[in-house]
């Protein structure tokens, strides 16, 4: 993984554990970026409008055009070897119906996501809402804090509901379909795998690389990267 540029860390903009964070669309990345995530200790709910993997369905008798060892992160391995007796095999997926049932949706069952997924849920409208004071906090020290996020949900028996968030993570691919209520670029609000592409692993592979860039401006790190191998 290219580590994420020292320029691009803001440490004014940073999130410390056990923050909350919405992950809106649960596809690979979406479910990715929530683990990597709760990985860190932050408080994370994942958000999907229909089903896991829903955008990937039309082609699940396809042959998936990724690597088996490049299917799956580190992390996914680590947090699916946790539930299993036997290691993830390195030959697995081999279509895309086996990414989503052997890996993707065991992945939202896992330790670390169990009960974090609300599907189907559809995200309407994300507005900012002025955070408010703990009794340790001076009203004055918020001055300097962005706002928190408020979104709209709709549950699949039409009830509407608001989740409040201090970071959102958009990874719904390159149609964004919500609302929002205020100008972009925002503090805390970041898109992962908004750029259209036919080659799955060069994506997968630019998604991780976006999602250690979120995490390293949230933890004002510019050398987090819990995909690197770890020095023995």
């Amino acid at each position: 993984m290219n580590e994420p540029d020292p320029s691009d860390v803001d440490d004014l903009l940073t999130l410390d554990p056990p923050g909350r964070i919405i992950v809106v669309g649960a596809g690979p990345l979406g479910i990715e970026a929530a683990l990597y995530g709760r990985f860190l200790g932050y408080d994370v709910s994942l958000i999907e409008a229909a089903e896991v993997g829903h955008s990937m369905r039309e082609m699940a008798d396809l042959d998936l055009s990724i690597f088996p060892d490049r299917c799956l992160s580190t992390l996914a391995r680590a947090a699916l070897d946790a539930q299993r007796e036997e290691s993830v095999g390195q030959t697995l997926p081999l279509t895309v119906a086996q990414w989503i049932d052997d890996a993707l949706i065991p992945l939202t069952e896992t330790d670390l996501l169990r009960g974090r997924l609300l599907a189907p849920v559809r995200v309407t409208q994300i507005v900012t809402v002025p955070v408010e004071a703990d009794e340790e906090e001076e009203v004055e020290e918020l001055d300097s804090i962005p706002p928190d996020f408020r979104l709209t949900v709709i549950a699949e028996e039409g009830q509407t509901s608001y989740l409040d968030a201090e970071a959102v993570i958009i990874a719904v691919g390159c149609q964004l379909q919500i609302e929002l209520g205020f100008p972009l670029p925002a503090p805390y609000f970041f898109r992962i795998g908004a750029a259209a592409s036919d080659d799955w692993q060069a994506s997968l592979l630019s998604g991780h690389r976006e999602i250690v860039a979120v995490y390293a401006q949230l933890a004002g790190r510019a050398d987090l990267d819990l995909y690197r191998p770890k020095r023995l």
